[in-house]
């Protein structure tokens, strides 16, 4: 079923057209990635989608009654709205779908009313509203904000505000969501969540992500924003960059064999018009030679496409830190509100080491780092870091501070270059206008090259970045990885990408409940070998091993009675979800309206059943957690 169509869709901003010409279709069960450059108007051709913005030309065409939903960049809650009346906001929607549902369901026999019932229902199904309680619970869980649904959503931080949004869109009954970036704010654990809750949603999926593993795991296609304009591929992004790089390459033979066959003739043309007045026979052979080179450059092949320029990054290093012992510390403890953050008896950084520091958010990522650039004290009073003979220390810092917000992008540069400061920042992608801004009035992409910028020129031995890649976009995340790459020093990264951690890191650090492990490869490699050791044995023996351990016997008898439990539930759930499919396959069969009122009654008691079920593993795995 189709959704929303552009057809030649027009936007000018300002003297500058940025869509030109964009011809697109969403229909159910697409999963469209939107890539392009900072500034090629992704997020203009989504607010375009959804009403928000009205197009200079062309035209968009949405389907009677269908719904579309973009992700708030920065959501804004009243004082009365709690985090489940925000979450619960495509209640009203879904409940709508049904109440229409079932005032169409009394009228099936008419040919016309069945149509509007089968079109609608499809809709229905498509946005998960036979699992709406259960994809509600399911929000709670996976963005954490299970037992808090009573908390004001005024109070929340940014990062909570936004995954409350992201919740809400995710439960909005929308016929299609519109991503605009969704895993910011999101740790590794999150995402991962988010990409199989998709996976379950009928509806279509607009994204655009700067995290390239995100984007091939939920999208289908690419639509590349480009020169105004959009030009399709099949297939996820890591596809659509392999296809690129062919069809730049095939471009450019292409073009270097029509100017090699360009010279050839000219040469003959050049010697013709030598010859062409000592006879006729000479004279018509160059009008001829003439006439056919007019021909062969009329059907001239293109040059090859190219990008719009990138950022050139680099962070060089004139002298190489001597010291093996880069960074080191002793006694790192750190406590918040009483919580344990980590407790870490020594830790050793040596030189060319490539390490990641993950965890969820909240763990103390951010917090360790800077007890290691010694900005916050540990609480023990033994607690103290040390760093090599010669070791200049370079820090990425993810809010973006030390910059004057007063100063314009120029004068900040001035100050540390001097009259190279305009190249710099060109060669930064600040154009000659832009370099007049002043730094508290810079967008989140332009505020991260900056700093990025300012890192490039400080000769650092080590590097520490906190999220180096939050606000760039995905040619600029590459650029930086490919800079990163070829840096001669030692790294310390602290991400949610996780592609970009496993092209860059060969050491792990991971904080999680207080705990700190420290494990010699990629996260990806650590995580994977992490999940298999946490998975539960299929048939788990319910005795202990040795009677006379002294572990306390009623929590072990408690928890395997409600692990049990949890796996009945998981199976009746399985079978009631099972029994829904077949009903609904039913549904889609010509039957008369006393059967489908029959269906009705029956689809309404296996929901019921379904959320008495899933209402029940909720509490089942919030004992369990608790234990």
């Amino acid at each position: 079923m189709r959704i929303v169509l552009t057809e030649n869709l027009e936007y000018t901003l300002g003297a500058r057209d940025l869509l030109a010409g964009v011809n697109l279709e969403l229909r159910h069960g697409d999963r469209l990635a939107l890539v392009g450059a900072n500034g090629s108007g992704k997020t203009t051709l989504m607010r375009l989608l959804v009403g928000e913005l009205e197009p200079s030309a062309g035209r968009i065409y949405r389907s009677e009654g269908v719904h579309l939903e973009l992700l708030a960049q920065d959501p804004q809650y009243g004082p009365a709205d709690t985090v489940e009346s925000v979450l619960k906001r495509g209640f009203a929607r879904v409940q709508a779908m049904e109440a229409e549902l079932a005032r169409l369901e009394a009228h099936l026999a008419d040919p016309e009313i069945y149509h509007r019932w089968e079109a609608l229902h499809e809709r229905y199904q498509a946005v998960g509203g036979y699992q709406q309680r259960a994809r509600y619970e399911a929000v709670l869980k996976g963005l954490r904000f299970a037992g808090r649904e009573q908390e004001k959503a005024g109070v929340l931080s940014g990062g909570e505000a936004r995954r409350l949004a992201l919740g809400a869109l995710l439960l909005s009954g929308a016929d299609a969501l519109l991503l605009d970036e969704p895993t910011n704010h999101l740790d590794l654990e999150m995402t991962a969540w988010l990409e199989g809750f998709l996976q379950s949603y009928g509806g279509a999926i607009l994204t655009v992500s700067h995290d390239r593993r995100f984007l091939d795991q939920v999208t289908q296609r690419v639509a590349w924003l480009r020169r105004g304009q959009i030009r399709l591929y099949e297939g996820n992004y890591s596809a659509f960059r392999r296809e690129r790089a062919l069809q730049e390459e095939q471009e450019a033979r292409e073009y270097a064999n029509w100017l090699k066959e360009k010279e050839r003739r000219e040469g003959i043309l050049e010697q013709a018009q030598r010859w062409a007045h000592s006879s006729a026979k000479h004279a018509r052979r160059l009008h001829s030679l003439e006439a056919r080179m007019a021909q062969f450059e009329e059907e001239a092949v293109q040059p090859p496409e190219q990008d719009e320029p990138g950022v050139r990054i680099r962070f060089p290093l004139e002298k190489e830190a001597t010291a093996e012992r880069v960074l080191e510390g002793w006694e790192l403890h750190k406590s918040l509100g009483g919580r344990l953050l980590f407790q870490i008896p020594h830790l050793l950084v040596r030189k060319g080491e490539r390490i990641a520091l993950i965890g969820p958010n909240g763990a103390g990522k951010t917090t360790l780092l800077k007890v290691l650039l010694g900005l916050l004290p540990s609480d023990h009073p033994a607690g103290r870091v040390k760093t090599g003979p010669g070791v200049r220390i370079g820090y990425y810092d993810q809010k973006l501070s030390g910059f004057d917000p007063e100063l314009t992008l120029f004068e900040t540069l001035y100050r540390m270059l001097g009259e190279k400061a305009h190249a710099a920042l060109g060669g930064w992608m600040f154009p000659y206008e832009a370099q007049f801004k002043q730094v508290k009035h810079l967008s989140g992409g332009e505020r991260a090259r900056l700093a990025l910028l300012s890192l490039s020129l400080q000769q650092a031995s080590l590097l520490i970045l906190d999220e180096p890649t939050n606000h760039l976009d995905l040619k600029t995340v590459e650029a930086l990885e490919q800079a990163l790459l070829s840096y001669p020093g030692t790294l310390l990264l602290v991400s949610h990408d996780l592609a970009f951690l496993d092209q860059l890191a060969t050491r792990t650090w991971h904080l999680h409940n207080g705990q700190f492990t420290d494990y010699p490869a990629p996260p990806g490699e650590y995580l994977e070998r992490r999940s298999v050791r946490a998975a539960p044995e299929k048939s788990p023996d319910p005795k202990p091993q040795n009677p006379t351990a002294t572990a306390r016997p009623g929590r072990v008898k408690g928890r395997w009675h409600l692990e049990r439990e949890k796996e009945r539930l998981e199976a009746e759930i399985t079978g009631l979800e099972a029994q829904l499919q077949a009903l609904l396959a039913q549904a889609n069969q010509p039957l008369h309206h006393l059967e489908y009122a029959r269906m009705a009654e029956e689809q309404h008691r296996l929901q019921a059943q379904l959320e008495q079920a899933f209402a029940r593993w909720a509490e089942v795995s919030e004992q369990l957690e608790a234990l």
